[in-house]
């Protein structure tokens, strides 16, 4: 009876241990199993299975938007020839930048003689409103930076927070597929947005630079101009007070009448005042370029260097094309609505229905629908809105297309504002040419003429009334004339400085 039940028993425990054998083997067998060569499947390390996988895409758009910035950032240490309204020359360029923050450096440069470009190359190295815009420019840089924050910030935020239940295969986020695969590229379309920022905060700059350049040339030539006025009434008050000492002689020998010595005083005592008011518009002129400067009211200027303004005139119908495509107005207004026009694709993205209705896209999504951690119900329990009978799959789109329809009407207005700016920029070149082209006749009339038949009539004048043939007044009228002409010609050669100073601004670049 022993001997019956200990078989039963020994029977069941050998069974047992075979059982068990034969499972630890399978499990042995299935752990050290390898796919075969032909099925393409190599195995790769633990490493490489636990390293969560990496979205090329939205890294390489993010390297778009660094490469970009970057871009922008060189502009500023070396621009483009096309971007620049004036270009010093280098050699002066390096010899005055450490003036740029130097007062004491920048006085040294401005003593007696400063040339024209050295003004110019100050400007561009000290002029508060360049570096204001400069600062402007870089902060508009700065959005490229923040372009992807909020999608990056999602992006860690799912890598960090949710669970990653992905079973087999690299670990990976849950990150939402639209994000991945937007249609169009949501990503790019902030940085052509930003880009287009960018371009007109660089106009903006060049801009500053170019009204700073041209409000320098213009006071370098009315400097010009009083400086010389200076010395010529001055020669003249000379001049005139020789004349008065003749004619107390000629009073004083009952020669001449005493109208003529009050004549001459009279006219002597304007031409002083003149000179005051000259000595006083002078002290202004420096006060302007120490504005430009940004110098403190103590620093002593000396006189700039004598200089023949440009006599040639460029041809009208090579004026025009160049103001389009250079002058700083049309190209902010032209970047301005490119980020416009940008910013309605993106808004059209983000609001309105897509081409698609995304139904081959599935999520990254761990399938836990059963069991102690399942987080949603394995068959729909509730009916959504966009779901019901002939209602639309995404029903409050439509809430956000006034703002659309607003933005649309902005670039209408953007675009109609550049016709105009470009109607406007013709007429500019226009009269600026004019204004070129008369100074530039009327100094060539009085170099040419004026000057010398004035010259003429003073010494004839002059000889005629020492043998009496010519009355006293003949005589000042002669000095007066004379003295009249040659200031006047100063003052055309200045208005032909400041004529092409105003073409250039008109234009949008220096012409060379």
């Amino acid at each position: 009876m022993t001997h019956r039940c200990l078989f039963p028993a020994t029977l069941a425990l050998l069974i047992t241990v075979a059982a068990c054998t034969g499972y630890r083997d399978l499990k042995k067998e299935m752990q050290a199993y390898k796919p075969p060569s032909y099925a393409g499947v190599q195995e790769q390390p633990r490493a490489a299975r636990s390293r969560p996988t990496v979205d090329t895409g939205f890294v390489a758009a993010q390297k778009r938007l660094e490469e970009a910035k970057a871009h922008w950032e060189k502009s500023l240490t070396a621009p483009a020839e096309d971007t620049l309204f004036h270009r010093p020359a280098p050699a002066i360029q390096e010899s005055l930048r450490p003036a740029g923050s130097d007062d004491d450096r920048t006085a040294d440069a401005l003593q007696n003689g400063f040339s024209l470009e050295t003004l110019e190359t100050l400007t561009l190295l000290r002029n508060p409103g360049i570096q204001a815009a400069e600062n402007r420019f870089r902060g508009a840089l700065e959005t490229f930076s923040q372009v992807a924050a909020l999608d990056e910030i999602l992006r860690q935020y799912t890598a960090f927070t949710e669970a990653l239940m992905t079973g087999i295969g690299p670990m990976k986020g849950q990150d939402p597929v639209q994000m991945k695969f937007p249609f169009p590229g949501v990503l790019s379309l902030k940085g052509e947005i930003a880009g287009q920022e960018a371009r007109a905060a660089r106009e903006e700059l060049e801009l500053a630079r170019r009204e700073a350049v041209t409000a320098g040339r213009k006071t370098y030539w009315n400097l010009l101009f009083v400086r010389r006025a200076l010395k010529i009434s001055g020669d003249t008050v000379e001049l005139f007070r020789d004349l008065e000492s003749v004619a107390n002689t000629r009073y004083e020998s009952g020669k001449t009448s005493f109208q003529d010595v009050i004549k001459v005083r009279i006219e002597r005592e304007i031409l002083e005042e003149e000179l005051i008011t000259l000595q006083e518009k002078q002290r202004n002129l420096e006060s302007k370029i120490r504005e430009i400067l940004n110098l403190p009211p103590v620093i002593e200027l000396g006189s700039p260097a004598s200089r023949k303004p440009r006599t040639d005139v460029p041809l009208l119908a090579d004026l025009y094309p160049r103001a389009r495509e250079r002058r700083q107005e049309l190209r902010r207004t032209r970047a301005l609505v490119g980020k416009m026009a940008r910013m309605i694709e993106l808004a059209e993205t983000m609001i309105l229905p897509s081409y698609t209705l995304n139904l081959s896209l599935y999520a990254d999504e761990a399938v836990n629908q059963v069991g102690s951690m399942a987080r949603q119900a394995t068959f729909p329990v509730a009916t959504t809105a966009s779901q019901g009978a002939g209602l639309p799959q995404m029903p409050w789109y439509g809430t956000s297309d006034a703002f659309l329809r607003q933005t649309r009407q902005k670039l209408k207005a953007l675009q109609e504002d550049l016709l105009r700016s470009e109607a406007e920029t013709a007429t500019l070149v226009r009269d600026s040419w004019f204004e070129l082209d008369q100074a530039r006749r009327e100094e060539a009339l009085y170099r040419q003429t004026v000057v010398k038949l004035s010259q003429a009539a003073l010494e004839v004048s002059t000889r005629g009334y020492e043998t009496g043939k010519v009355a006293f007044a003949d005589v000042i009228a002669s000095y007066t004339a004379w003295l009249r002409a040659n200031l006047t010609l100063e003052r055309k050669k200045s208005d032909l400085g400041i004529a092409w100073a105003e073409l250039e601004r008109s234009v949008g670049t220096s012409w060379h």
